[in-house]
């Protein structure tokens, strides 16, 4: 059986940054109630961009899973061709998967420790401080795939590097912001919470503007991606492949991925 799927990058964004905007705005609106109006109720935690384990935690987790799938299919497909990028592309899936992980369990969450910051006498912008090995790893991340980029199309380049500078400005600098309001001011205020939730609004967009740079680059690597999907028991052998499963092997994959109008 052949199940085709027409896939159209800009109908899956524009589907997912319609789901963000309306986030935005209902808990945009939920602070608002909260610190004018008062209005505290206990279901407002669900969308609260600010909160973890919540409507918005388990969407960007979820964004960020389909972004390693993403990755994870085009370092197959590299695979397949004998390309060398393959490990790039892999390496990038799992990083992906590690980040999806971390929205959920927010582990780094366990750094943001203000009495240290206090001790060590810390500038400003590092008064939350998972920030110093956050930037480590950017810059590490920079050094290790800028070359990896350069061999990019011009156009999934550009995807790539607006979508970076949109999530690390959102997860490193205006967390540092929002961090040193925080002692200033405390986190139960109007501030406060709108520098949160332009944060994760930020970290959402850059989310959205990648994978539309991952469709964009499917799109015009393999514009016929044909994905395969084999369920194995246990450890027998592998069935033989027909003559026609065996030509089809031998190219690379390809998928209905529908152009854009």
């Amino acid at each position: 059986m052949q199940l085709k799927v027409p896939i159209k990058p800009s109908s899956i964004v524009r589907y997912l940054a319609i789901g963000a905007i309306i986030l935005i705005i209902l808990s945009t609106g939920i602070q608002i109630g909260k610190y004018v109006f008062d209005y505290r109720e206990s279901w407002t935690r669900i969308l609260n961009l600010d909160r973890e384990m919540n409507v918005p935690t388990w969407l960007s987790a979820w964004t960020l899973a389909f972004c390693a799938l993403l990755l994870k299919i085009i370092a197959q497909g590299k695979k397949q061709q004998g390309d060398r990028s393959a490990t790039d592309w892999q390496l990038l899936s799992t990083i992906f998967v590690l980040m999806a992980l971390d929205e959920v369990l927010s582990v780094h969450e366990i750094l943001i420790i203000p009495e240290v910051s206090k001790a060590l006498n810390l500038p400003w912008f590092l008064h939350s401080l998972w920030v110093i090995p956050g930037a480590i790893f950017v810059l590490w991340f920079g050094k290790r795939f800028w070359k990896f980029t350069q061999n990019l199309p011009y156009k999934s380049r550009r995807h790539f590097f607006l979508a970076a500078a949109f999530y690390v400005g959102g997860a490193l600098i205006m967390e540092a912001i929002g961090s040193h309001v925080a002692e200033a001011q405390g986190q139960q205020n109007l501030t406060y919470a709108l520098i949160a939730t332009v944060e994760e609004a930020m970290e959402m967009t850059g989310m959205i503007v990648f994978i539309y740079g991952l469709l964009f680059y499917l799109q015009q690597w393999s514009p016929n991606l044909l994905l395969q999907i084999d369920f194995v028991e246990g450890k027998g052998p592998k069935p033989a492949l027909t003559s026609k499963e065996a030509h089809s092997d031998q190219n690379p994959p390809h998928s209905k991925i529908s152009r854009d109008p």
